[in-house]
């Protein structure tokens, strides 16, 4: 049996013709659906640079025969590494290391070409690239190079409003296969790593007592996934009308109180789970809750983070327990990252699922 592919992928970029003016910064997950796309992308354009978020520490392909800037961890910070050649250390800041990534890369391997005159375009998901390349923008030969950005997520689209752009970019974060698709199979996947999860905790993940905070597309979508488990859904959003939406299809409103054992998802692509909520969870009945994430990077729990270095922290398989004086505990899962880019070891979509989002950007 012959390895996956991507269909619809390769028919459309039959149909191009070779941009050999332009060089492609593709940005993504190290995951090997990824590398497939960038090899397919060295097809059309004159050079491809890949930067592999470093979510986990996957390794790269040996026989990768265009640059990949791709990162590992330790207990000090993040490697960072092209094509398996270490280049320098980093801190643990995360988004801090991957935007190094990325200026190494533009400068490494981007910058001799747009000294030539060639054009760049930005294929990204997770919107990192944004105060990076606004440095490189005040190079006069990189002003007139940027042809634009192609954004995958909401998280990347949202990243790219916060400054006014001297280029377009363009975003299939709201594509209807997307929302209605994609959204779904990410969901499953989120509830399968957490049961996964879980039960190396020794714990089910039935009949728990779940709060999702956020119930846009993916929150709305993971509540469908855990429903089979006869969990007791809780749902918090700051918009009124999603949270009307959330009642409306059986989630009970949060009324404050964390319960024993509560799972906690967050979903919203920035900080959902404030230090009130901390501090609602240590001043209140439940001895121990589990933390997770079903967005990018590490934001959902992002303000609780300095909070958490004065409890005593013990580490448990893919979770980190944070013990409180009189016997507290919050589980982290998977250090505050997304549930389905954790395991080094899988793939969060099937190359079919994912196949019509590369071929939309």
């Amino acid at each position: 049996m012959d390895g996956p592919t991507m269909p619809l992928l390769e028919s459309l970029l039959a149909e191009c013709g070779r941009a050999e003016d332009t060089v492609a910064v593709h940005i993504n997950h190290c995951m090997e659906n990824s590398f497939y796309f960038t090899r397919q992308l060295e097809r059309v354009f004159h050079k491809v640079v890949f930067i592999a978020v470093p979510y986990n520490d996957r390794d790269v392909p040996n026989a990768a025969e265009y640059p990949v800037y791709h990162g590992t961890r330790a207990a000090d910070g993040y490697r960072l590494l092209r094509n398996g050649i270490l280049l320098e250390r980093a801190g643990t800041d995360f988004p801090a290391a991957v935007r190094r990534m990325i200026a190494l890369a533009l400068q490494n391997d981007v910058q001799p070409y747009v000294e030539q005159g060639k054009r760049v375009l930005i294929l990204e998901d997770g919107g990192y690239h944004y105060p990076v390349l606004k440095e490189f923008l005040q190079r006069p030969c990189w002003r007139a190079a940027v042809l634009g950005a192609v954004e995958q997520t909401t998280a990347g689209t949202r990243a790219s409003c916060r400054d006014t752009l001297t280029y377009p970019v363009a975003s299939v974060a709201r594509s209807a296969y997307k929302t209605r698709v994609e959204a779904y199979f990410v969901a499953n996947r989120v509830v399968q790593e957490l049961t996964r999860m879980l039960h190396a905790l020794d714990e089910f993940i039935d009949f728990h007592d779940v709060l999702l905070l956020g119930y846009g597309i993916i929150g709305r979508s993971v509540a469908g996934s855990l429903r089979p488990h006869h969990v007791r859904l809780f749902a918090h959003d700051t918009d009124a009308a999603v949270q009307r939406t959330a009642q409306a299809e059986g989630c009970l409103p949060w009324d404050g109180v964390f319960r024993d054992d509560m799972l906690v998802l967050g979903n919203v692509g920035k900080p959902s789970f404030s230090t009130e909520m901390l501090r609602a969870f240590l001043n209140g009945p439940a001895r121990r809750i589990y933390l997770a994430s079903s967005s990018s990077k590490q934001e959902e729990f992002k303000e609780i983070f300095g909070p958490l270095q004065e409890a005593r922290r013990l580490r448990y398989p893919q979770a980190d327990c944070y013990r409180f004086p009189g016997g507290k505990e919050l589980l982290l899962l998977a250090e505050g990252f997304p549930l389905n880019f954790y395991d080094s070891e899988a793939d969060s979509l099937t190359y079919d699922m994912i196949d019509p989002v590369f071929s939309e950007m």
